[in-house]
Parts: C-alpha cells; structure tokens; sequence
C-alpha cells in the first residue's frame, strides 16, 4: 500500500534530495560548499522523519515540537543558500521561484511548527496552515492530513550553469516546480482563510441528548496489540463517551485488555504487515473475514465495523467491488459473526455521498440487510461545499438515502473530525462540538463517534503526541460522559 499512498510524496522527496545534491555541485573545485556540509545532512535527516511518518511505523515524529522546529530552520539555510549563491554569480530569472518558494514555505513550516507546539494561531494565520495542506495533497499524499504529514523540503539554487541539455532542462522543471507552490499558495489562500473563517459559525452543542450514544475512536493500547504491532501509547487519560471505540487491525491475536465495562464498538483495519505489499486478494478478504469472526467470538462487542469504507480506504487493499459484490462480503462476515457472537451488529461507514456511495448503501441496506448499523464520516469540504457545512449536506444525503427504504439501518455518524494541523486546534473544537451539536438536533442519529484519540499513526487526534489533549479534547472531554474508572 506504500505506493499507492505515498508514491508521489516519496518520488518527490528522492527527486528533490537529488537537485540540491547537484545544485550544491561547486561552480569550482575549490572546497565544499557549506550547505553539502550542514544543509544537506539535515535535509537527508529530514526525510528520514518524513518517511517515518509515511510508514505508519510508530507515532509521528513530525508531531514532536524539537522535530518540527528543524523544518523552518531547514527552509531558513535554504533561502540564506539561495541568497548567498545568488550574491556570489549574480541572480538569474529562473532563481526567482526557488527563493519565493523557500519564503513560502519557510512561513508555512514555521506556523506549523507553532501550531503542533500548541501556540494559538490567528485566522489568518490558520488559513495559511490549510493552504499549506492543499499544497501537501498535491505535492505530498492525497491523504496528506488524514494519514501522514507530508511537509517538504527547501530547494536549492545552482552554484553553475547547466553543461547540457538535459541539465538545462532538470533546472526549468524544478523552476516550474517552484513556481507551482508559489502560486498555489497565492491562489489558494484567499480560499483557504474562507473555509477557515467558517468554523467561527459552526453550532455550539449542549451535553448529548440521553438516547445519544457517544464515543471517540482510538486505537487499542499497545500492550493488547499482537506483537510487532504498534496502535500507539497506553495513555491514563481514557477517552470519554458511552462507547468503548477501537480500531484495530484485522490480524490481531491478543485479547483487547482495559476493558471498562462501557459497550464495544470495534472497527477492522488493514493489519502493518500489508504496508509493504498486498497479499492475494482472496487472503485480503479471508485476513478481514477471519478477524472479524475472531474478535467476534473473543470480545462480543456491540458494534463491529468488519471492513473499511467500501467507498475509500477499502478500495486500497480490496479494489473497487461492485455493490453487489459488497453484499457478499458483508453477508458472509455477518453469518461468521453472528455464529461466534449473536448479539453483535454490523456496521458500515461510508466516506462519500455521490452517486457510488448511494448505490453501496442501498445494496448494503436492502432487507434483509446483513448490517444494521450505517452511517457517514463527516469531514469539512472544499469552499464550493463550504468547509464544515458539508456535514450538514452528508447528512442531508443519508437521510434521503434512507427514505428510499422500508426498514433501513440505524444511522450513526461512525466518524467526525479533523486535522488541527490542517486547520488549526480551534478550527478541529469547533467542528467536534458542531457535529456534536448536529446529532443532537436529528432523531434519527442514535450515535456520534469522534476521530481520534492519540495522534499514533495519523494526524486526526485529539490528544497531542505527549499526551495533553488539544483544544477539542478538552471540551469532549467536558461534554461527554466520562470513562468508567
């Protein structure tokens, strides 16, 4: 799954580390230029960290305040590189992109770097940080805020005039290439702060109304992980809410421990293992088919999510099924699941509401239907669909969708949140507590899970990596009941 998530972001950084090895080349032999000597070890070291976080293999380690840090010190030695070359052979117009992006981006990374240390950020300020997440989906990953920090590296200038043609030509692509993140940080900004500027009008919530289950997905502590595995710290502080809601790999082994009493809601994921290559497709839907029926027989949960959105994350490891071909699927987990565990209930969460999206929930839903659970993830759009009031238009969707059926399946909102690295901490409270507020105002929601917990492996949390929670933290924390102790 490496490359189909992260091959541009990773063809990128090799293509990058590649033009400012040869753009340090020195217009002389007269020495090392200074920044093969410091610039290009802390590049290097940075794309290790970027990697990392790539992988999944452990929590972010762009989520720590020191790592952070040394990508705007690292923009700052490229645009001094910029400038010096330019002062000793005089500027060029091909150098203006480089040191306009390096500007850029040295603004971006720094506001990041404050953001992920918890510094309050102004509106404008935050709108800069989602521009910058735009410029990460294209140049990074596609799932660049909700899987990995795809942050970038600074672009040197030549220290000698190409000697051939195909030289002359790597110089005006990464030129052009500098031009685009020039200009889409322009373009888009004026974008970018209106999104931002609509979570200030997001609907403040009260405490969940008393027939609301509530609950925020984590990942399961790592002690009750199966070996190798790596769901992220065992924290002190449980998430809140009347649900106990994990995610956990569909290969995991071990028995769930800290078990507090509250209803089980379990969501199957990808197991690590499947990072570095897929197995057979007829092994990817026995791995999820027999982890279900595991975990069935073994937790009893209440709720059991057997595979990813049909609509999305599926698609990576399992394909683009048809509908009916879901319903298969799902009609098999069901038969398996309620064999080991009769009083458990399966579940779907889908990502979209396009034409595909409705056709896999009417497939799924028609009676009688193997899951009795369904419902959205609620994330913020585009400025086209007005950032977080695209929750509000998903929600439209699904309650169109269930009108088209005599008996449709109880609707939970089975995911809502955001980065606050893409949006800011105020920005990710804001639309916690409105789509708190939005399950409370429709009947027909019977429950509401956030995303997530800790930030092991993604960067949705709503804790920070050592364990503070962040500004929505807090007040889930104040507005949903608290774990059983």
């Amino acid at each position: 799954m490496i490359g189909t998530l992260h091959g541009v972001f990773l063809a990128y950084l090799a293509l990058l580390l590649a033009w400012n090895a040869l753009a340090s080349a020195p217009a002389q032999c007269a020495g090392r230029p200074w920044e093969r000597v410091l610039l290009l070890p802390l590049q290097a070291a940075l794309t290790a960290v970027l990697v990392h976080d790539a992988l999944g293999s452990g929590p972010p380690l762009l989520a720590r305040t020191g790592i952070a840090a040394l990508f705007p010190l690292a923009f700052a030695l490229g645009l001094a590189q910029n400038v010096h070359v330019l002062a000793a052979r005089g500027p060029r117009l091909s150098d203006i992109p480089f040191v306009l992006a390096n500007a850029g981006l040295l603004l971006c990374t720094t506001l990041g770097a404050a953001n992920i240390a918890g510094v309050g950020l102004p509106a404008r300020a935050v709108a800069l940080l989602h521009d910058h997440s735009i410029l990460q989906h294209l140049l990074g990953s596609p799932l660049a805020h909700l899987a990995t920090l795809s942050w970038h590296l600074p672009m040197l200038v030549r220290r000698r005039d190409a000697a051939s043609i195909p030289g002359a030509l790597a110089g005006l692509f990464m030129a052009s290439l500098a031009g685009f993140v020039v200009a889409l940080l322009v373009v888009m900004h004026d974008t970018a702060e209106e999104i931002v500027l609509r979570f200030e009008i997001e609907p403040h919530a009260a405490a969940p109304r008393a027939d609301l289950a509530t609950g925020v997905l984590a990942g399961s502590p790592r002690a009750a992980t199966a070996p190798g595995a790596r769901d992220g710290p065992e924290l002190a502080l449980a998430p809140p809410g009347t649900l106990d809601a994990r995610v956990v790999p569909a290969d995991l082994a071990a028995p769930l421990s800290a078990r507090d009493g509250r209803p089980l809601l379990l969501e199957l994921r990808a197991p690590d293992s499947w990072r570095w290559g897929l197995p057979d497709g007829p092994e990817v839907t026995a791995a999820f088919l027999d982890g279900a029926a595991r975990l069935a027989a073994a937790e009893h949960p209440a709720v059991l999510l057997p595979f990813p959105e049909p609509d999305a994350a599926a698609t990576l490891v399992l394909g683009g099924l048809q509908p009916a071909a879901w319903r298969s699927l799902y009609e098999q987990a069901a038969a398996r699941v309620h064999a080991a565990s009769p009083g458990t209930r399966l579940a779907v969460r889908l990502n979209g509401t396009g034409v595909r999206s409705r056709a896999l929930f009417l497939a799924l839903a028609a009676s009688p239907s193997p899951v009795e659970v369904a419902g959205p993830r609620l994330l913020p759009g585009n400025a086209e669909a007005r950032g977080p009031s695209a929750a509000d238009t998903a929600l439209d969707a699904w309650a169109a969708w269930r009108e088209e059926l005599s008996e449709p399946p109880e609707l939970w909102i089975l995911a809502a949140g955001l980065s606050p690295l893409a949006y800011g901490e105020h920005a990710q409270a804001r639309f916690a507590e409105g789509c708190l507020a939005r399950g409370n105002a429709r009947p027909d929601v019977r429950a509401i899970l956030f995303e997530g917990w800790t930030d092991a492996g993604h960067t949705l949390g709503l804790l920070r990596a050592d364990g503070v929670p962040r500004a929505a933290g807090r007040r889930l924390l104040q507005l949903l009941p608290a774990a059983p102790r």
